[in-house]
């Protein structure tokens, strides 16, 4: 098979110099399209973007110097190398070529050898240009599936209260303000924060995340704002911190209420003034960042108990989003299992599976401690032990969720009574047993007067996992 040859685009509009330059490249093996004035260049570069292109500074009504000036403010031909061709050698016309963007110049009258190297070493840097062309569509390609993940409808609800949430989002995405996110443990605020960040300005900018409960304080304080060679034991070099690396970006301070107060006087300070010092620097540094922060404790009263600062508090809470915790949004609950079970489905490269209206029942009578992290483990947990199951039914459900259920199908009865009494009954009985015997089932199941499959059974049905 026979390489393609390179399409070199010659500019000049001097007729015979062009011809000649035309005939030499074609010569030694490049395909040649030329053009006699700037105009021309521009539209036939447009129409078929060459490899390189070779171009005479010294033309009437558009000279080689805007020509090369609008090859590389187009987005498709900046990644074309120019050379300049002049006969003007003087350093202010050289630097002037080159700070319009040419790659590289010949003077004229040049030696074909010299030209024809410096085409050659140009079309090695066009293979360059276009491994950084590649990179960045694969990064805009990359930002855009970020962005669809972190779209406002990958945050789910319907109800009421999260149409609420949705449009307050939405609003603070255009601003440029720190923004509060409370809410119980679990109700996806961080899920909240990116959704911001990525409907934001800064969205091609970093978003970097911290939990503020994971580090004790000096750590927390280094990993923030970095620190300088010799600032502690163990510090053998410079080291940035988040508010560098997030520059330009967002940066989301989860748990911000257990941020201890000598920390907190720092962060206020970089959201008054944009600045701040390194651990062990005297040297100030300043940034643009956008600051969204996250709690599940209630930050006004550690203020009045004086554990929060009550100046970073009203710096922070310029703009509240409260997230519901799941219990006062169960209306939702079928449409986060559909989700979920949706994505888990997607990762396995397999149809997603159904739940039968007895687990939806038993999903909406639960009362969920960890909100909607809790529902996703649980449903989670149901496709292992249901792997070979095309629907999944209530005794995959954990046996806490089980219960739930069955107190809320028998509560306020006789008989609703004395079969929760009898389950807690049979529950202690087969522990008290399992104990005595080491966890041996068989004996166990022979000293309660029941087969071991029955055990096996109930030991599943009640938790008693060893």
């Amino acid at each position: 098979m026979v390489a393609e040859q390179p399409r070199v685009l010659a500019v000049d509009d001097n007729a015979d110099a062009l011809y000649a330059l035309s005939k030499m490249l074609a010569h030694n093996g490049f395909a040649v399209q030329t053009a006699a004035s700037g105009r021309e260049a521009l539209e036939k570069a447009r129409a078929h973007p060459p490899a390189i292109v070779l171009l005479d500074v010294m033309m009437p009504e558009m000279d080689g110097l805007e020509v090369t000036r609008r090859l590389k403010a187009d987005t498709v031909l900046r990644f074309v190398p120019v050379i300049l061709l002049t006969a003007k050698d003087s350093l202010p016309d050289v630097v002037r070529g080159l700070d319009e963007g040419a790659d590289g110049y010949i003077t004229k009258p040049f030696k074909p050898e010299e030209l024809l190297a410096r085409t050659r070493a140009a079309l090695r840097m066009r293979a360059v240009y276009e491994e950084l062309r590649t990179s960045e569509e694969k990064n805009q390609e990359l930002l855009k599936q970020l962005s669809a993940q972190y779209d406002f409808n990958n945050i789910i609800g319907e109800s009421a209260s999260m149409k609420a949430v949705f449009g307050l989002l939405e609003k603070v995405a255009r601003s440029d303000s720190p923004v509060l996110i409370t809410g119980p443990s679990g109700t996806g605020k961080e899920l909240a924060a990116r959704a911001i960040h990525f409907h934001s300005s800064r969205r091609d900018k970093p978003f970097i995340a911290k939990n503020c409960a994971a580090f004790t304080e000096h750590l927390l304080e280094s990993q923030l704002f970095g620190h300088r060679k010799g600032a502690f034991t163990g510090a053998i070099k410079d080291q940035a911190g988040l508010f560098e690396a997030a520059d330009g970006g967002t940066l989301f301070l989860d748990e911000i209420g257990e941020m201890a107060t000598v920390l907190q006087a720092k962060l206020l300070r970089v959201l008054q003034e944009g600045t701040f010092m390194s651990v062990g620097s005297t040297d100030e540094s300043r940034v643009d960042v956008r600051v969204l922060a996250a709690t599940n404790r209630d930050l006004r009263k550690m203020c009045d108990e004086g554990t929060f600062r009550e100046d970073l508090y009203f710096r922070l809470n310029v703009i509240t989003v409260e997230l519901p915790p799941l219990t006062d949004r169960r209306e939702d609950i079928p449409l986060l299992v559909e989700h979920f079970l949706g994505r888990h489905a997607a990762k396995r490269g397999a149809l997603p599976k159904r739940v039968t209206p007895a687990v939806l029942d038993a999903l909406r009578a639960y009362r969920w401690r960890g909100n909607v992290r809790e529902l996703e483990n649980e449903i989670e947990r149901m496709l292992i032990l249901g792997v070979d199951d095309d629907v999944l039914d209530v005794e995959l459900l954990s046996p806490h969720v089980r219960s739930e259920r069955s107190d809320a199908q028998g509560a306020g009865t006789p008989a609703g009574e004395l079969k929760h009494a009898v389950e807690e009954l049979e529950r202690r009985l087969i522990l008290q047993a399992l104990e005595e015997t080491g966890w041996n089932k068989s004996t166990a199941a022979k000293k309660l007067g029941i087969s071991r499959s029955s055990l096996i059974s109930k030991v599943q049905q009640f938790g008693l996992e060893e």
